[in-house]
Parts: C-alpha cells; structure tokens; sequence
C-alpha cells in the first residue's frame, strides 16, 4: 500500500469527489522546483516555445496562460524532471484507483501571470454513470481522473458540491442547462454555498473527478501542473524515464509533431483585444457589453446563477 495514501482520502473523495495528498517531498527542494517553473514560462516567452495557450492578453504583457507538452526536452528542465521522478505520482494513482497503468492523456502548466483569472463552468469527461458512484469500499472506481500538482500553496478551481449537482437534493443544474452555462461568454456566479473552493498545498497533489461541473478561479498568479490521466489497460502508451506513469504518444519527451494531433500554439491576441482586456480589467466595460448580448441565455440559465461581471478584473471575489 502507499504510504501517503490514508483511509480518509477515500472517505473525503466519495463523499466530495475530491481531495488533497502531500506529497512528502522537501520544502527546499519545492522551492527550487517552483524557480524552475518560473523560469520555463520565461524561456517560453523568450524562446518563442511553439506549443501554449493564451486567455487573456494585456496590451503591454504577454499573459501566457498555459505551456502545453511540458515534459519536452525543449523546455523540460532536470529539475522538474527530477520533480516528477521524486513525486511519484503514479505510485499513488495506481493504489488510489482500481487502475493497474495510469496513461496520462493530457498534461499543462497553468502559469498565468498576476491577474486575477474566471472561466467557464463545465466538465471535461462525460458522465456516462451515475455522478458520485466510486464503488462502495476498496480503490476508486473511475474511468478517468483530474490532478492538480503544486508548488506554491493556491486556490484554482471550484467544484460544485454533491447536493448542488444534478440529481442532488439542492440541484441547480436541471434540464440539461449545464451545457448552456459552458457555452455563456461570461462566468456564471452560483450561490457561494453550492461550491468548493479547492486547489492544493505547497508539494501536494489535488485528485478530482472531471465529470463533476467544476470552474477555473485563481486570484492573482497559478503556477500548477493540470493533468489528466485514464486507466491504460489493453491501450497503447509510452514512457518518459523520469516518470512512474505512462504517457500518450505527444507527451513523450522526445516527441516529434507530425501534425496530426491538435495541440494548442502560442498566439498572441489581436491588438484590439489586448487593449479591451487590459481596460476590462479596471473598468469591466467590456464584461457588461458580454452581459448585456447574451442576456436571454443568461436569463435562462438564471436558475444555477448570475453573470459574473467582476470576472477577470481588479474586483473579481472569490
């Protein structure tokens, strides 16, 4: 059994579909590794790394939001590989789940500069059972699981409480409206009570289960790996050697983009955006245009929530 993992892990993850594990590593060395990230977002920038994502420019700051393929040689330093060797992340997935080779299918570093940052609610896998159903005793039952991997203590996600959820005794997401609400162009803002506010410890890992409508929410600069991984069996996978997890084939850290997979590039936003969002940030002028031309289907999804015209500015609350 792994050390790290404790019986009430279990009890808080299928309770919430959620939860927390230190990692056990040395605040020193976390530190050290917390550098690095911050160097490899500048090495991004200056280098001109081709694989990223961008949310909210600025007119005067390049605001990367996201390095994709962050395993890579090219941007992948010794001691984030080191990081990933010591932190033995698949160690704790493998006797966490009822899985015998996690595959990490998908694997960012979230690293927006200082602005406070909202998206939209939605789920990233589909719910093809019943919500909250991880067996009754023993490993978690799921076929697929988000990790957070942090270095710094921060808050990153909201993630809708089990009675809030569908079918749940305070539900407020009926009548399939949770796809309207991913499709909005404005966050929506639910009751402060129907939500979790979660995120991670400095060398600590956060377990969440994608299925659950969760919503991105940082205030102020996120440095955190966002991974996801699925159960392997009978799939086809590779392996980085720093690593005690598989990885899909763009994941390697040797991979080559032979186009044809779809993976994120760094882009700048046009000029005009970038001024609308660096005023919107101090005036959220630009949030109350938004508002008000989508204001029939937030009307109809008034049920679960009100637009969040603070979103992504100065004034945004937690």
């Amino acid at each position: 059994m792994e050390k790290r993992l404790k019986k009430e892990h279990f009890i808080h993850f299928r309770e919430k579909g959620w939860v927390n594990i230190d990692l056990g590593l040395d605040d020193l060395f976390i530190d050290r590794v917390h550098k690095a990230l911050h160097k490899m977002r500048n090495d991004a920038i200056t280098n001109n790394y081709k694989y990223g994502r961008v949310y909210f420019d600025h007119i005067f700051d390049f605001n990367l939001a996201a390095i994709e393929l962050p395993y890579h040689n090219d941007i992948c330093s010794d001691i984030v590989s080191k990081f990933f060797n010591d932190a033995k992340i698949g160690s704790i997935l493998k006797n966490f789940l009822d899985w015998e080779t996690p595959i990490n299918t998908l694997s960012r570093l979230f690293c927006m500069g200082n602005y406070n940052y909202r998206g939209q609610w939605h789920r990233d896998s589909e719910i093809n059972n019943q919500l909250f159903n991880y067996g009754e005793e023993g490993r978690i039952k799921t076929d697929t699981i988000q990790v957070g991997l942090y270095t710094e203590d921060q808050f990153g996600f909201r993630i809708l409480k089990k009675e809030y959820e569908i079918g749940g005794e305070k539900a407020i997401l009926k009548n399939n409206i949770d796809e309207d609400i991913s499709k909005i162009n404005i966050p929506i803002n639910p009751p402060t009570d129907s939500y979790y506010d979660v995120g991670g410890k400095k060398g600590s890992i956060l377990l969440f289960d994608p299925k659950i409508f969760h919503q991105g929410s940082t205030s102020g600069s996120r440095f955190d790996f966002h991974m996801r991984f699925t159960d392997g069996k009978n799939k086809k996978s590779f392996k980085n050697i720093f690593q005690d997890f598989n990885v899909v084939q763009n994941l390697k850290s040797d991979y080559i983009n032979d186009n044809t997979n779809e993976i994120s590039l760094i882009k700048r936003q046009p000029y005009k955006l970038r001024l609308f969002n660096s005023i919107n940030y101090v005036i959220p002028f630009y949030n109350l245009y938004k508002i008000l031309k989508e204001k029939e289907k937030i009307s109809k999804v008034s049920g679960f929530g009100k637009s969040d015209i603070c979103s992504n500015t100065l004034y945004q609350k937690n």
